[in-house]
Order: C-alpha cells, then structure tokens, then sequence
C-alpha cells in the first residue's frame, strides 16, 4: 500500500495546531503498519529559514498553469524525521512569516496559493513520485481541490491516474470559502462550479470540493462523524455529508507518546511515570513558579492550554468565571486567539492575580510544563472534532474535565457515572451551571490525594496511540482502493 499523505502543515516542519501534529504522527504510524507513506506539504519561510531541518533539492521543477499564467515550481526533500517528506518551494505564495495569513485577517490569495501547491502534487505523483501511490490522502480545506485536480489535470484537459483518494476532516467549520471570480485560475471545466461539486452559494468552498470529490471521507471521532450529520454541527453542509455514497468514517486520532509521555519528557524539570508519581509534585511546584502565583501547597491547580476562541468554550468561561474564583483553586491558560478574550484574560489577571495567570503566546514546552504540573485539565469546547490535550492530559495524570461533544465524548469516560473505570469529569448541557458542577465533582477528587492518586495511576495506562488509529486507517484504505480497483478494471 502506497501513500501519499498531502497536508498543509506538518509537526516538526510547520504547526497551527491539531492537523499538523496528525500529519507529523500518523503517516509514521502508518509505516510501521507496513505501509509506504510519503508526505508533501508547502516550502513555507520558517521551513526554509528553519537550520535544524536538513532538507536536499530533488532538481525537480515543475510549471502549473495558474488560470492563464505559468507558476514555477520547486521540489526539497527532507529524509529525516521519517518518513520522507517533500516540500513545493513556490517563493510567491509561500515566502510568508505566516502559514494562512496575519493575526487579524486571511492572506486574500489562499485559493491561488494552495491551488499551485495542489497542482505541484499532480505533477510530482505523474513525475517523481516512485511508486506511484495507491491512495492519496487530502487533509481539510486547503487540499479540497486535489481530487478535482487528480481527475481533471492541472490543466483541465484530463488525466489519467490509477489512485484513490481520502479526505479527512479535521474541523469543519473552516470551510476555505472563495468569490466565483478565482474559479478561473483551477483551469477546471467551468461545469464542475454546481450544487454537486464545489459551488456553496454562489462560493467557491474547497472543503466541500474534497467532501464530494474524494472516494472516501473520514473525520478524526466517531461522534463528530456523527455530529456533522445533523444542522447543528454540520456548519451547512450535513445534507452533503448524508448525501455521500460511503458513510463518513469517524476514527479517533491517536497521540505520539515519543513526544507526549512524562517519563521521558525533556521540557519537565522532573520526570514521572504510574508507578512513581513523586516527580508530577516538582513539575507542579515549578510551573507555580513558572507562571508567578504565590504558595500554594494542596490548593488544585487547573490548566488550559488552547486557541482563545469560542469554540474551544472562552465564551463559557467567561460566564462561569465570577463564580469559577470563589472556588479554592489556581487556573493558568497558554494560547492565543480572538482579541476579546486576550483583554478579557488580562482584565482577570488584574481582578485575581492570585487565582489566575495566562501567557498570551504559543508555547510547546511550557504547555508540556502545563500538562505536568495541573491536577485538572480544563476543555469546556463547545464542539470539538478529536481534541488532543485531553488524551495528554491522560498520560500525564492530570484529570481532564470536559464537555461531552465529540472525541471528548469519546475518549473521556466520565467518574461520576463510573468510578471504577472513569478517566474524567463531563458535563452535557453547555451551560455556565454544568460546567461549574462538573468543576465542582474534579475538586472534589483532588481533595481526597489517595483517590486522585488512584485515578492518576489509571488514567496514565490508558493508550491512545497511533498504532490502533492507523490499523483503522489502512483497513479504509483497503477497502477503497479495492473498490476503485474494480471502478476502474484494474
């Protein structure tokens, strides 16, 4: 099984978040399983400019036409960390400080530049790539159009090609929605802009162009397979998505326990495991320290690392947070976001600085230091697709306290209702009130330190790792490729 992995961003090379840390873990998960993964993604600035990433040029060049223009091209090869990853140099689009644009609006070429990269991938699968691969894996917005360009050509004019393709959502609620006018520069047939292809309203919307272009649509839990499906969660596109001839194939992320694991962590000043938790104490002292509260010996220590943004539950928050202070406890946040809650952060420093610190920044390490030191973990999302700080949270024996919507659903079993079993605390309804209970039910835990030391001792043995998700993910592949196989009489 030949796989070329296309994504945006890739952990090591370039992150925004959750999708870059999947294109950095799964394609090596998957090569373990036995596949032949490759990965490609755009030259940007920090990549190139980055000493530590050794990369070679291929001497591969290409031009892609670019409506009426031609766009020059360029392929590097990074060999480490595996598997192998391949970079499109295209200095105009991607010589950037920024991956997809500034801190307070969108690049306006985001269509023409992913476009180019899109077409560098048909040309290097028709001219560099060996072997040729056997699936194509597309992931969110910026790689939707890449099954028009695969069946169409970069040109328009038609190609034939012998590979399936999967798309993968990982949010849905960003959309990569483009004016009609761009249209001309995809050097696609103007019939393909309907209600049955990438047409959205009169819009170009490159996430629908991979939902119904691709063979097989996946996305990153089985509950948010299945919350797309309704009005609520399907950001106007759940009657596409129950309209696919394939299900949608929900398949929790899994999480790179090389990087996220307590006992080997270089960012920790002390290391720890489920055995010996004598470290998690020192890693909860210094990140006290760290963040500048004052002594707070037996006091809960509760952590937010995330963008600040309504989905990820600010506005919740910061309803809850008048009566979340009249609680015995410190609360921390690392991240960045929307500029009201960057003041309204701020102003809560200012009113509790003995309760609440932030770092307005993005952090790797200290979001590790975060992990290790808080007693819970704090995700109120008020949907959230997979989510990955909730499974850290898990291997670092913090006890993660969310909302029951998506891969939260689906990876946290709440203690209330299983004391035996659980690894967390949920709450349903997404209200100021229930989020407080469920707060409420983690203090309660973090009280009695010989009850938290058993839920601790359990939850760092729970295993998320990729090796399930990418056994899922190769039986999809399978199963596609079998069926384009017969498609196609080949």
């Amino acid at each position: 099984m030949n796989v070329l992995f296309v994504s945006s961003e890739i952990t090591p090379f370039a992150s925004t978040g959750g999708l870059a840390d999947v294109a950095g873990a799964l394609p090596a998960a998957l090569a373990r399983e036995g596949a032949k993964v490759t990965r490609i993604m755009p030259l940007y600035r920090r990549v190139a400019e980055n000493p530590k990433i050794r990369r070679v040029d291929t001497g591969l060049t290409f031009s892609v036409p670019l409506g009426p223009e031609l766009r020059k091209v360029r392929i590097w090869h990074a060999p480490r960390p595996q598997p192998d990853t391949y970079f499109v140099a295209y200095e105009e689009g991607f010589d950037r400080e920024h991956i997809y644009g500034l801190p307070d609006r969108d690049y306006a070429d985001n269509f023409q530049r992913f476009l180019v990269f899109l077409k560098a991938v048909v040309r290097f699968i028709d001219h560099g790539h060996r072997p040729r691969p056997d699936i194509v894996h597309a992931n969110d917005w910026p790689t939707g159009m890449l099954p028009w360009l695969l069946r169409h050509g970069v040109d328009g004019t038609g190609r034939t090609g012998t590979e399936a393709t999967v798309f993968t959502i990982h949010n849905l609620a960003y959309q990569g929605l483009f004016d009609a006018a761009n249209l001309g520069a995809a050097n696609l047939p103007g019939g393909l802009f309907s209600m049955h292809s990438f047409e959205y309203y009169g819009k170009i919307n490159c996430m629908k162009a991979g939902i119904v272009g691709a063979d097989l649509v996946t996305t990153v839990s089985p509950t948010y397979a299945e919350e797309i499906l309704t009005p609520e969660r399907g950001c106007g596109l759940d009657g596409v998505l129950r309209g696919l001839p394939r299900p949608v194939l929900g398949i929790v992320n899994g999480v790179d326990y090389r990087v996220w694991s307590p006992s080997r962590d270089p960012d920790l000043p002390a290391r720890y495991s489920a055995r010996d938790l004598a470290g998690k104490a020192v890693c909860k002292q210094a990140v006290l320290e760290e963040m500048g509260f004052a002594e707070a010996d037996g006091v809960p220590l509760v952590a937010m690392v995330s963008r600040l943004v309504d989905q990820k539950g600010f506005d919740l928050v910061a309803r809850a947070m008048p009566e979340l202070m009249k609680r015995d406890l410190r609360l921390m946040v690392l991240g960045t976001g929307q500029s009201k809650y960057h003041r309204l952060c701020q102003s809560w420093q200012r009113r509790w600085p003995e309760k609440f610190r932030a770092r307005l920044e993005f952090d790797p390490a200290l979001a590790h230091r975060m992990e290790a030191g808080a007693d819970l973990f704090l995700m109120p999302s008020r949907f959230e697709p997979c989510g990955l700080n909730q499974i850290y949270s898990l291997r670092y024996g913090t006890v993660p306290v969310v909302h029951a919507t998506g891969g939260l659903e689906d990876t946290i079993e709440d203690l209330t209702r299983h004391p035996e079993s659980g690894t967390g605390f949920k709450f349903r309804a997404y209200t100021a009130r229930k989020l407080l209970d469920a707060v409420d039910r983690a203090l309660g835990l973090a009280a009695d330190a010989k009850a938290l030391d058993t839920v601790r001792r359990r939850i760092m043995r729970v295993d998320y790792s990729w090796k399930r998700s990418a056994q899922e993910y190769i039986q999809a592949y399978r199963s596609v490729a079998r069926t384009y196989r017969v498609a196609a009489g080949w």
